[in-house]
């Protein structure tokens, strides 16, 4: 092969390789930051003090449930207090696991604001 065909070569698979650190470096930042809006802000990020009814399911089903219960915009858990019961909805098809979502609608039975306050 000339060397000028070898060149182009290497140039093509070094763009390649920058283009593809640069859009996973992307997608890294971008994951951050949604677990980080996911995060309850401390005081009502505790364990909830009563009994808890868990529910995992497609976020499709689980929409259809939240609706009934009265959520509304967009999301992809719920949660709601009921005669002292925290009810949590939580996706099992989601990018975050499952255990962010619990924490995050946990809070929201401990008085977090559908809103999402911080501090």
């Amino acid at each position: 092969m000339p060397r000028q065909v070898t060149v182009r070569v290497w140039v093509i698979i070094a763009v390649a390789v920058v283009a593809v650190v640069v859009m996973s470096a992307a997608s890294e930042v971008r994951y951050l930051r949604y677990m980080g809006e996911l995060e309850p802000p401390t005081q009502y990020n505790h364990p909830y003090d009563g009994p808890v009814d868990e529910r995992v399911m497609p976020v499709a089903e689980l929409r259809a449930l939240c609706g009934s219960v009265g959520a509304s915009g967009p999301f992809v858990a719920c949660a709601w207090v009921s005669d002292r019961v925290c009810h949590i909805v939580l996706p099992k098809d989601e990018q975050a696991p499952v255990s962010t979502y619990r924490r995050h609608e946990i809070a929201h039975c401990n008085g977090w604001p559908a809103n999402h306050p911080r501090g």
